[in-house]
């Protein structure tokens, strides 16, 4: 029953999957030829006559649906110095410029973490602050953080109330004056960077 499901399942999928023209992998012809030789009309509103060719600007593609843009051979036969100069003097009249502005500064409330990770140099784990640990303390500290929807939060709190010299909130019960497994390593590598 399991293997019909699945039989079945892909037979679905093969079914829904549509089927790519193959002018799309092939490119269109950059040239419609008519019997009579006058002139025809080409996709990019050029005309040109049975003796005359213009080249296409589209992409060449491989029979297996490959860009050979690195190929030199067919870029060479599709494009030139001066069509690329061309392309290049259309990019750059595109540009636009801005005019470099002061940047806003932030109405930060609060201590800032990022300040206290930089200036602290101290490991995790290590405790260089007092506290007064009691019997399941580290029960009440983790449900706790467990409160707060980041540890860049608790962080901010536990310094907003006292910390790291004091913890009213028990959120540092180890004393390393880093509350809830907040990590200031990444802060102090990017400033070494």
């Amino acid at each position: 029953m399991k293997y019909l499901a699945i039989t079945l399942m892909m037979c679905l999928v093969v079914a829904c999957q549509r089927a790519v023209p193959s002018d799309v992998l092939l490119g269109s012809l950059s040239t419609e030829r008519q019997s009579d030789g006058s002139p025809s009309t080409l996709t990019d509103d050029r005309t040109a006559t049975n003796s005359e060719i213009v080249p296409s600007e589209t992409v060449a593609i491989s029979s297996t649906g490959i860009s050979e843009e690195q190929d030199f051979e067919v870029v060479a036969n599709s494009q030139t110095i001066e069509s690329d100069a061309e392309r290049i003097a259309a990019n750059r009249a595109k540009y636009i410029v801005f005019d470099v502005e002061k940047l806003p500064i932030r109405g930060l409330t609060g201590p800032n973490v990022v300040e206290y990770a930089i200036r602290t140099d101290n490991p995790l784990g290590i405790q260089i602050y007092k506290r007064l640990v009691v019997l399941g303390d580290s029960i009440a500290s983790q449900w706790r953080c467990d409160r707060f929807l980041s540890s860049d939060l608790a962080q901010k709190a536990f310094l907003s109330r006292g910390g790291p010299e004091r913890d009213i909130l028990l959120l540092d019960p180890d004393g390393d004056g880093f509350a809830c497994a907040w990590d200031p390593r990444p802060f102090r590598l990017a400033v070494k960077n």
